[in-house]
């Protein structure tokens, strides 16, 4: 009997699966990567099979559908840069005047016949202002440094996505490898169900964030805030950012709608976060679950866990990680033992 569980081979897998285990924790973030990579393609398949039937090349395919996703995104993004860009532009070059007029108001503003330039303590402010001109420097270097990481990643993930496009039948069959004779339909099954339910997952997001933009644009149109289709854009792409995401463009839409005073703010506030509970709690769980065929429940608990253990892109994917599961356990136990206390029972009918 010991014989059977302490042979070489038994050893071995053993050392590896536990070497396996300590190493998960320390490249999280690549298997969060490839995981990502994964859903991706896992949407984008169905029409990548649909160009190769036609033009009957997989690469040549893969390569239409991967540039045309990467300049749908690049054309909902181009009006939010140019915004950024615009906004930035007006307050470099309104800053000089805006400088002059804070000084004049200094210095000709009087409180009990005295100067604000001689009330305020001026060598703080210089002595503060330096520390600030320090923290300011250091996080633009930080920003600078995320910036380029968030390129490396972008590109790392276009790389994936590709490959895996181009060669799903081969990675298919190699996985399938892995497996004894006995279980590699089983396994083949397992992943074409993992497959089809994270691509649904991309579609389901997709379609929520197309309802919150349109009715951010809608709301904001009907309060006579300007740039109503913009916003609208803005909030739409910042659904798929848990939590911080909505904080954004909420932020957006009060910096727009301020010079029409607080009421309309706050009414647009209000707006907002009742659009956000109905998409939290109806919308998203209704199109998840019928996409990905998972109960609401199961998204919420799989939402809840990943934002404690994987973080924010854990949040991001956290359905399609609970499709994973659902999938995995339905097929590795629940169908089995069904199939068993089922088989027992006919028997026992028989």
């Amino acid at each position: 009997m010991l014989k059977k569980f302490f042979n070489p081979k038994m050893i071995i897998f053993t050392a590896l699966a536990v070497f396996i285990l300590l190493l998960i924790p320390k490249i999280t973030g690549l298997l969060m990567l490839l995981f990502a990579s994964f859903v991706i393609a896992a949407a984008l398949n169905p029409f990548v099979n649909s160009v190769q039937e036609k033009i009957k090349n997989r690469a040549a395919a893969s390569s239409i559908i991967v540039l045309s996703a990467i300049v749908a995104l690049f054309a909902l993004i181009l009006p939010i840069i140019i915004m950024c860009y615009k906004e930035v532009e007006l307050f470099i070059s309104i800053m000089p005047q805006k400088a002059a007029n804070l000084y004049s108001f200094i210095t000709q503003t009087k409180l009990y016949g005295r100067t604000l330039l001689d009330i305020i303590p001026v060598d703080n402010i210089s002595s503060a202002s330096s520390d600030i001109a320090q923290n300011v420097l250091n996080q633009s270097m930080n920003i600078t440094v995320a910036a380029a990481q968030g390129i490396f990643i972008t590109l790392a993930l276009t790389m994936f996505v590709y490959y895996i496009l181009v060669d799903k039948v081969y990675l298919r069959d190699k996985f399938i490898e892995f497996f004894p004779s006995a279980m590699k339909e089983k396994a083949g099954c397992i992943l074409y169900n993992i497959t089809s339910k994270v691509g649904n997952y991309v579609r389901a997001q997709t379609i929520s964030m197309i309802l919150v933009g349109v009715m951010i644009t809608i709301v904001v149109a009907l309060l006579g805030i300007e740039y109503p289709i913009l916003l609208g854009l803005i909030a739409g792409i910042c659904e798929i950012i848990p939590v911080l995401g909505p904080t954004i463009a909420v932020s957006v839409i009060v910096a727009v709608a301020f010079p029409l005073g607080w009421v309309k703010v706050l009414i647009a506030i209000i707006l907002f976060l009742t659009i956000q509970q109905v998409n939290n709690y109806v919308i998203r769980p209704f199109l998840f679950g019928k996409f990905m065929k998972l109960h609401p429940i199961s998204i919420l608990v799989a939402l809840f866990i990943a934002e404690q253990f994987l973080g924010l892109f854990g949040v991001i994917l956290s359905p399609a990680i609970a499709a994973t599961i659902c999938v995995l356990v339905d097929e590795l136990y629940l169908t089995p033992i069904n199939e068993k206390d089922t088989g027992n029972e006919l028997e026992q009918h028989g």
